[in-house]
């Protein structure tokens, strides 16, 4: 895959997780492409990418801390729902990863007016998860959600419970 790009590997693993294809090999090569290009992914493939693994349920450390670290600098060109989608994939897979934790709950507090039902809801079940839900993180997912909470789905609201 040396010839891939960022966006067609994340697209790949996109597409293999929809179609719940962990192929062993597939997806050790599509690992091992991934962090080598890391840098050159934008926030929608790091979050492709880490949303992908977790759907799959494959914890790759290196994959993911690479990730991690990658979406640290990145943080502020991601989009509400690629933060949400990272932080969710990270959760599924139960790797902490404290530096794009902490990056995620800034960038939430800063944009927290534009986050909706799901990403709200992946960010509290994130932060319940590893136990890291600071007091202001807490606050501003609480008067969010008291704003938005006639468009929460059942699912919504059991993960933010």
């Amino acid at each position: 895959m040396p010839q891939s790009g960022a966006q067609n590997i994340g697209n790949l693993v996109w597409t293999s997780a929809k179609a719940l294809a962990n192929g062993q090999a597939l997806t050790a090569a599509t690992s091992s492409a991934a962090v080598a290009k890391i840098s050159s992914c934008g926030h929608q493939e790091l979050g492709n990418i880490a949303w992908s693994f977790a759907t799959l349920r494959v914890r790759d450390l290196l994959l993911l801390d690479a990730t991690g670290a990658e979406a640290v600098t990145a943080i502020s060109r991601f989009n509400v729902q690629g933060t949400s989608n990272s932080a969710w994939g990270f959760t599924k897979v139960s790797h902490y990863h404290g530096a794009f934790s902490e990056s995620t709950a800034s960038s939430a507090l800063a944009t927290m007016n534009d986050w909706d039902p799901q990403a709200i809801a992946n960010l509290v079940q994130t932060n319940a998860t590893a136990s890291t839900m600071s007091e202001p993180l807490t606050t501003a997912v609480s008067l969010q959600g008291v704003q938005i909470i006639t468009e929460l789905t059942t699912q919504n609201l059991s993960n933010t419970v």
